[in-house]
């Protein structure tokens, strides 16, 4: 297979991987949820092989195709190794073609996301089955994005799955206060969906847009239910627009990642930012601040900023006061300590770095390139080679990895 080939598939995948397992659960019934991933692991070897010379005229319907076609064999193979008591229901034709239409994409998907939230499982397992079956992340990936060991989500994956046995079938979840209790891990959900397409772990592809806009049109889809549509929605879809916008110029003409303060701003969405505005002014609606109402407020700084010295640090360095201490997250410790550095001086700035006490920043490549940055700026070269070797070697792609040699380059 060629790379572009391979590529599209991977990149087809990654969407409709939650489309395809979400339809296929509900269809039959939670107990059943490896069947249904192993129908669509199949089919992207399907078209893996299929495609090796050149792809389809029409992708995903391609797709689609053969995952009602696989989905038939694997159920009647299924049906006839499963013990009666366990018995697999065979859909019809029509039922699958139903379930698999493209209108139920975003519907079915958000709705099982809110059906797997069992109140039995933590919020930690509901976004972990999240991310797996219905936005496709390995174990690996999700792991990284919680800066925790693989095994830790291994041992989630087991749980939850068992649970989901347990249940048997998955109901719509319409109850508004069940709804409300859920919400929480649905949207942490999106935001690290987001965050994978905006920045995430594909060693091949560092971003990926149309994830970005998969997480911000699942996001818009909860403004649009009276029981789901609340001011912190309107905040992370903001957020997800400000930084959406952004992404035109976050890789150079070598897909190199590009730094904040050189990008060039000229080429940021101004109609995707003017969206966020929106969403951002229709947030301060309630009389709740959260989390996500202090990262959009973030991100619209930036976004509004002509260039980065008329960047208003310390109005961000006040958010950002707001939401470690809200979170006490190492990661918001981390940007915060970088907007120390702008507003109280560098070395202000290296001492709340150092100060972070989390293991988890260990394997964290950007915590090593904030110190390399910080030292570099203040003229010591040999401090800040080390610190950016070290972010060097806990990169995920290749646009990281060259990011970082160009910094090493500076300093010789």
């Amino acid at each position: 297979m060629t790379h572009d080939a391979n590529a599209l598939v991977a990149d087809l995948f990654r969407r409709e991987w939650g489309h395809l397992v979400a339809a296929l659960t509900r269809l039959l019934g939670p107990s059943h949820v490896a069947l249904a991933e192993d129908v669509v692991h199949d089919a992207l070897e399907r078209a893996m092989e299929s495609w090796s010379l050149a792809p389809p005229r029409d992708p995903k319907a391609w797709i689609l195709q053969t995952a009602r076609w696989r989905a038939i064999d694997h159920i009647r193979r299924a049906r006839r190794e499963q013990p009666r008591g366990d018995a697999i229901p065979e859909p019809s034709s029509e039922a699958l073609e139903s379930a698999l239409a493209e209108r139920e994409n975003g519907a079915s998907q958000l709705a099982m996301m809110f059906s797997i939230c069992d109140e039995r499982l933590n919020p930690e397992t509901h976004v972990t089955l999240i991310l797996r079956l219905l936005c496709g992340f390995s174990p690996s990936e999700i792991a990284r994005a919680f800066l925790v060991e693989t095994d830790t989500i291994d041992r989630r994956l087991h749980r939850g799955r068992a649970r989901l046995r347990e249940l048997g079938q998955l109901t719509n979840v319409l109850d508004p206060e069940v709804m409300r209790a859920r919400q929480p891990s649905v949207m942490q959900a999106l935001y690290l969906q987001f965050n994978e397409g905006f920045h995430g772990s594909d060693p091949d592809v560092p971003m990926h847009p149309a994830i970005c806009t998969d997480a911000i049109h699942l996001a818009t889809l909860l403004l649009e239910s009276e029981a789901t549509s609340h001011p912190e929605v309107h905040a992370i879809v903001a957020l997800f627009c400000f930084h959406a916008a952004r992404l035109p110029s976050r890789l150079d003409g070598d897909g190199v990642y590009v730094a904040l303060g050189d990008q060039d701003r000229s080429r940021w969405d101004r109609l995707l930012i003017e969206r966020g505005l929106t969403h951002l002014g229709a947030s301060a609606s309630g009389d709740e601040l959260t989390r996500w109402h202090l990262e959009a407020g973030i991100a619209a700084e930036h976004a509004l900023a002509p260039d980065l010295a008329s960047t208003s640090w310390p109005r961000i360095l006040a958010l950002y006061d707001q939401l470690y201490a809200l979170t006490n997250n190492p990661i918001v410790a981390c940007n915060r300590a970088l907007v120390v550095a702008e507003v109280h001086g560098l070395e202000e700035g290296r001492r709340a770095l150092v100060a972070i006490e989390d293991h988890k920043l260990v394997s964290y490549h950007f915590y090593w390139s904030a110190l390399g940055d910080l030292a570099e700026r203040a003229g010591h070269a040999t401090e800040a080679k080390a610190h950016y070797e070290r972010a060097a070697r806990l990169t995920r792609n290749e646009a990281e990895r060259l990011a970082y040699q160009r910094k090493l380059q500076r300093l010789v």
